[in-house]
């Protein structure tokens, strides 16, 4: 059974220029036009399966604030029908239901009337509410005295404990200390192994990805692309990257290769076709193969816990280049990044490359990971502000390489990564 069944949702708003236009407008009873027609939506469709989880991305007016109000009951679509099966928790703009000449207490007790929840039943949570808030002192002071940080506690925390079926979260938490942001994260977690339905939006694509099954993209309104998490984040992201730089659909190597003693490594169509999947380059300079190698230099696809690898990366330069960086992210098989790093955090930038050189640049490093599937993500890349990190992608691949850790049969990790650790003890007498 589904928890929500959206089909073919448009919103429509009417844009006045001025208050002038919308009175002529009125007092014309509609003979003389003073809008402009905005659709935030455009023929949406999908569905969310009881228990599941969905995530919705996009840049800032492509319709997710809008969805999400539709979803809560907040708005109305202008075409289109939805069903929502199950009572619904909403978690929006800061502060949305509250009232801030109200204090927390009566707040709280507002919102779980509007949730239909008893006064009794409200009383039994208040406890639960107030310790996750961690706002005892303020709870009895007018809302309008709160910070964003302690608004968003106290919504979170009633959000969370009314028994919603589904809990719908937009950008709020983003507002507040990062110790409540990870405590949220936690509970969001711990609710979807209860089999809570969940739909989350945020900006924050590795939030989104560690904890949503699926995921909608929307751009101007309308649908890009709706499936698993880890594909339609990195479409997204190939999006944000086309509009911010200029990106090319393809680059064929020009330089010599008939000389070469390795024309394996640089002729490799097979890392070609692989490299293909959402793959962003600028032609200034690409990836003409990535390995991952043993010690021995062989080529591998299973690795042991704790083998000494090495990640080789073949680069063509095709403009002179000031700084050029280049670096890896291994994922896990949800494509959740686990490690990372670059020639920026290492200190090995390029600098000053020229056209027509190549460039074989070796990582060696112990892969210490627990056994499971992982993929490498590489990018190339100009720096433009290394304080915000921002920087023009010459080449971003996403799969880039496939391995394998084995099983070790006396070695339990809890984590996905374990690395090296001096430990120190210190006996102190009782005395």
């Amino acid at each position: 059974m589904n928890a929500i069944e959206v089909k073919n949702i448009s919103k429509k708003f009417s844009l006045y220029h001025s208050s002038n236009k919308r009175m002529l407008e009125f007092l014309s009873r509609g003979k003389v036009k003073g809008h402009t027609d905005f659709w935030a939506l455009k023929d949406i469709s999908f569905e969310v399966p009881q228990g599941s989880t969905l995530g919705i991305i996009g840049q800032n007016g492509s319709g997710k604030s809008t969805l999400l109000s539709i979803l809560a009951g907040v708005l109305q679509p202008t075409e289109g029908s939805y069903t929502v099966n199950g009572r619904v928790s909403t978690l929006l703009e800061l502060g949305a239901g509250f009232h801030p000449e109200f204090s927390g207490r009566d707040n709280v007790y507002m919102y779980g009337t509007i949730m239909g929840l008893s006064k009794k039943e409200i009383d039994s949570r208040f406890e639960d509410i107030l310790d996750f808030s961690e706002l005892h002192e303020f709870i009895d002071q007018p809302l309008r005295t709160y910070s964003s940080g302690m608004t968003v506690r106290l919504a979170f925390s009633v959000a969370v404990n009314v028994d919603a079926d589904i809990l719908i979260v937009d950008e709020a938490l983003a507002v507040g200390d990062m110790f409540f942001q990870a405590k949220c994260m936690l509970k969001i977690k711990e609710m979807i192994k209860k089999g809570i339905t969940l739909i989350f939006v945020s900006h924050d694509v590795v939030a989104v990805k560690s904890i949503c099954n699926k995921c909608l993209l929307l751009d101007h309104g309308k649908t890009i692309d709706y499936d698993n998490s880890e594909r339609v984040i990195e479409k997204y992201f190939s999006m944000k990257v086309e509009r911010e730089q200029g990106v090319i659909e393809n680059v064929v190597s020009s330089l010599d290769t008939e000389n070469s003693n390795s024309l394996d490594l640089w002729n490799d169509t097979e890392f070609q076709d692989r490299a293909s999947f959402q793959r962003i380059q600028n032609g200034k300079a690409r990836f003409a193969n990535i390995q991952l190698l043993d010690e021995h230099e062989k080529e591998i696809s299973v690795i042991n816990y704790e083998q000494t690898i090495i990640l080789r990366m073949a680069v063509e330069i095709f403009d002179d280049i000031e700084i050029l960086g280049f670096g890896y992210h291994i994922r896990d098989k949800n494509g959740f990044d686990i490690v990372y790093s670059d020639s920026h955090v290492e200190g090995n930038n390029l600098y000053s490359v020229k056209m027509g050189e190549r460039y074989i640049i070796d990582w060696i490093f112990r892969a210490s990971l627990n056994y499971g599937i992982y993929t490498i993500a590489c990018p190339l890349s100009i720096p433009i502000d290394k304080t915000f990190g921002c920087v023009n992608f010459c080449d971003f691949i996403p799969i880039a390489v496939q391995f394998t850790v084995n099983k070790e049969r006396d070695i339990f990790l809890y984590g996905s990564v374990h690395w090296k650790n001096d430990i120190k003890i210190i006996i102190q007498s009782l005395c």
